[in-house]
């Protein structure tokens, strides 16, 4: 099954005079038109780069709004900076940020994570687990490493992303979502969906707003402070 679109566009061609540079700051105001992004506690992205400009200027056109977006780039070129960079200028920034590694928690957690759980869900399950879309309530959810959700829990995030909706494991009330959704990978979910590794409905509602992120092999002058 082939799928069509431009949500991994190639960057800009890139300016080799120029650098990226990623330094720890706090800052109280954003600052995007002059090619910074800045935020309470959230390191300073700055350059020159006609690719990074190009990044930066997709994050300003998002945060004022509701769209789903889905950063992909390869492992350290900075996904989780833009995406709080993109909460931190949004209407949602006084709202909480919230970080889940879908690579880092075993599937079978992951659910219970993301959904929460009831009392008694299962064995060792003593108390109700509050979920991470209710942590993020009138915040932004962070999904890294999206690609590496399970087959089995993509129908749940679906319905979370076309219906606002989901239940709590072994519970039965309906509890409603009120956070943005950011996602991010490293992996070719267009080869994942061909593989039948990813649903495809999933990834056109995790990809309204695409922003790709160039190599550091392609960045000249990197300097991580």
């Amino acid at each position: 099954m082939a799928v069509h679109t431009s949500w991994a566009a190639e960057a800009p061609a890139i300016d080799h005079d120029s650098c990226f540079e990623i330094e720890d700051a706090t800052s109280a105001k954003m600052a995007l038109d002059d090619g910074e992004l800045r935020g309470g506690g959230l390191p300073r992205i700055i350059g020159n780069s006609a690719a990074l400009q190009h990044v930066l200027r997709l994050a300003r056109v998002v945060a004022p709004t509701d769209a789903t977006v889905l950063i992909h780039g390869e492992t350290g070129t900075g996904k989780e900076l833009i995406a709080e960079a993109i909460h931190n200028c949004s209407d949602r920034s006084g709202g909480p940020f919230v970080k889940v590694n879908c690579a880092a928690i075993p599937s079978g957690l992951l659910e219970s994570e993301l959904f929460g759980h009831e009392r008694g869900a299962y064995t060792g399950a003593f108390a109700r687990s509050i979920d991470d879309l209710t942590r993020a309530h009138r915040g932004t959810l962070f999904l890294d490493e999206i690609g590496d959700l399970p087959l089995e829990l993509q129908p749940k995030l679906l319905r979370v992303m076309q219906e606002g909706q989901f239940e709590r494991l072994g519970g039965a009330a309906t509890l409603r979502s009120m956070c943005a959704v950011i996602c991010a990978t490293h992996r070719n979910l267009i080869e994942m969906i061909e593989e039948r590794q990813f649903r495809t409905d999933l990834f056109y509602r995790l990809s309204v707003f695409p922003i790709a992120l160039p190599p550091l092999r392609e960045r000249s002058r990197i300097s991580v402070c």
